[in-house]
């Protein structure tokens, strides 16, 4: 094997790595949230891009194809978001902890 033979296996291996060390879980993350998002439901409980955890209380898909959440962050304060401005959905656990130890809108 000579040097340029070597030197493009080298490049390969590091692309190849390169590839499931960085691209791979990416792409996995966005096909996860993605899934989320579709399952998502009206009442369901979201935490945003921003921290905010916020109640979904009407999911509207327009004609153009884009999605609109409405988002209820108290009571009476509802914003309209797009999908991508939602981290993830809580889960019936942290939804659940999170109604027993304390308010809606409380700070810490």
């Amino acid at each position: 094997m000579n040097d340029a033979e070597l030197l493009a296996a080298v490049i390969f291996a590091v692309v190849v790595a390169f590839y499931f060390m960085f691209m791979r879980p990416i792409q996995k993350d966005q096909e996860f949230h993605k899934k989320e998002m579709r399952n998502l439901r009206p009442g369901d409980e979201v935490v945003t891009t921003s921290n905010f955890i916020a109640t979904v209380r009407d999911i509207q898909v327009q004609a153009n194809g884009q999605t609109r959440i409405a988002l209820e962050l108290a009571d009476g304060v509802v914003v309209t978001a797009l999908p991508n401005a939602i981290m993830r959905r809580l889960s019936e656990s942290e939804a659940r902890r999170r109604g027993t130890s304390g308010q809606k809108g409380a700070s810490a």
